[in-house]
């Protein structure tokens, strides 16, 4: 057994074993060591799990809904997000950082998504050396968007760093991949949020792997404060604030609009299978971040077996 195959194992041990926990207000977790997961996960209580599916029922209902959240996580700037939603499949996304500045823009017309940016595509790696600078700018995506079967919420990925906790697409039907592995839903009591009655409820996922809680509105039964926790090599933590909710209001047709300008040019991905490396050609070199925070470069193992896992937390 290699180094790196000796080290993989105490890995997957510590994965399953050693992450450490978050104390909340509204619900405190103690860590027991080698237990984590019985004590994150939730029992799932009816009455909570009936505000989950009702919060799912209400976005799937409307007509039309539109709302602006922020995403903020420790150590991260802000980012905001401006979006409407119409049946029976259109949709917006205005991405705006800390600074107050568009960073680009989804539109859903119907058929197809639109993706634009006000500047340089930040989807091009700018250590790419095969794409001048000039061929960064005014550059859009376009993408099919068959109803109920795309998701809007990656696509925000192309616009900042923050996917949404609830991807929008839950408006037109879709049902997003973490569904079928939630644990159960439990109740945390009530608060008060930007003047809204909530009832919080906490939803884990994947033996709580992920966690989530949800401020829902007694008045619309939509959320007005989201928080989840990812646990995978340490603890990962966001907040989403809805604020400007509307529901069934009526919405301008050209807000889901957009045509290229005269002199835009469609980007296309780059497509993964020519990135392989051929047999017998050499890898290049790379680093990664290891549990104890240090790092461990592939040529640290050079002429050595190596086998990458390939692992993703809920």
């Amino acid at each position: 057994m290699t180094k790196l195959k000796r080290r993989i194992g105490v890995w997957a041990l510590i994965l399953v074993g050693g992450l450490s926990l978050e104390s909340w207000a509204l619900h405190t977790l103690r860590p027991s060591a080698g237990r984590w997961r019985s004590e994150a996960v939730v029992k799932d209580e009816p009455v909570a799990h009936a505000l989950y599916d009702q919060m799912t029922a209400t976005m799937r209902d409307a007509g039309s809904l539109s709302y602006e959240c922020t995403y903020s996580s420790p150590g991260r700037k802000a980012q905001r997000y401006l979006v409407w939603l119409k049946k029976p499949n259109y949709f917006r996304v205005e991405a705006i950082n800390a600074r107050g500045a568009r960073t680009g823009t989804l539109v859903g017309d119907g058929s197809h998504l639109w993706i634009y940016w006000p500047g340089e595509c930040p989807q091009i790696d700018p250590d790419d050396k095969d794409v001048p600078p000039e061929a960064r700018l005014n550059l859009y995506m376009m993408k099919a968007t068959p109803v109920g079967r795309h998701s809007i919420g990656h696509e925000v990925m192309n616009l900042g760093p923050h996917m949404p906790i609830i991807d929008p697409s839950t408006f037109h039907g879709y049902t997003d991949s973490l569904q079928p592995y939630i644990d159960g839903a439990a109740g945390r009591g009530t608060d008060r949020i930007a003047g809204q009655e909530c009832d919080v409820i906490e939803v884990s996922i994947m033996n709580a792997q992920r966690t989530w809680f949800f401020w829902i509105s007694r008045e619309d039964h939509l959320p007005r404060r989201m928080k989840q926790i990812l646990r995978w090599i340490g603890t990962s933590v966001g907040v989403e604030e809805w604020s400007n909710v509307a529901l069934g209001s009526d919405i301008p047709k050209d807000k889901f609009v957009w045509s290229p300008p005269e002199g835009w040019r469609q980007w296309i991905p780059p497509d993964p299978e020519t990135k392989l490396l051929k047999p017998g050609q050499v890898a290049p070199d790379f680093a990664l971040r290891s549990m104890d925070k240090g790092r461990i470069k592939l040529s640290d193992y050079r002429n050595e077996i190596v086998w990458l896992y390939i692992w993703r937390s809920g």
